[in-house]
C-alpha cells in the first residue's frame, strides 16, 4: 500500500494530486454521473463523481476548481451536511485528506468541517483535476 498526504513533495504522488493541500477550500457542490461506455474495453470508465470547489480561500492550493473521480464507490459519508444524494458535502470546508493506493485502486479519506468534523471516503480508479 502506498500512502500520500498533502504537503508531501517527494515526487511520489500521482501527477493530478494536490500536494500543496486544500485546507479551507469550500465544497460548492457534488455531482454523481453515470457514463455511457464501451463494454468491450478492458477497463471502461463507467461513472464519475465530481467535487466542485471554491479554493480561493484555501491556505495553500487556490487553483483547483473541480476534482473528478472515475469508476468510484462511496465507502463512507458521515457528513453533517446531508449525504451526497442531496448535495452531500456541499457547503462544508475541506480540512485534510489522505490518499492511499492499494490493489490497483485509490482511496481518498477526506476530513471536512460542516456543523462538525466528518469523514468522507471514496474508492476510485483514477482522477482528474481542473484548475
Amino acid at each position: 500500500m502506498r500512502k500520500y498526504a498533502s504537503g508531501d513533495h517527494s515526487g511520489q504522488n500521482p501527477s493530478w494530486y494536490w500536494t500543496r493541500g486544500l485546507h479551507d477550500a469550500l465544497i460548492l457542490r457534488t455531482e454523481a454521473i453515470d457514463l455511457s461506455y464501451d463494454h468491450t474495453q478492458r477497463n471502461p470508465v463507467r461513472s464519475c463523481f465530481q467535487i466542485h470547489l471554491d479554493a480561493s480561500m484555501a491556505m495553500f492550493d487556490t487553483s483547483i476548481r473541480c476534482i473528478k473521480f472515475f469508476n468510484y464507490k462511496i465507502l463512507l459519508d458521515d457528513s453533517s451536511c446531508g449525504g451526497y444524494e442531496d448535495g452531500g458535502i456541499k457547503g462544508c470546508y475541506w480540512m485534510q485528506d489522505i490518499l492511499k493506493y492499494e490493489n490497483g485502486k485509490y482511496v481518498l479519506e477526506l476530513t471536512a468541517l460542516g456543523e462538525d468534523d466528518f469523514k468522507f471516503i471514496i474508492l476510485f480508479d483514477d482522477a482528474q483535476v481542473e484548475r
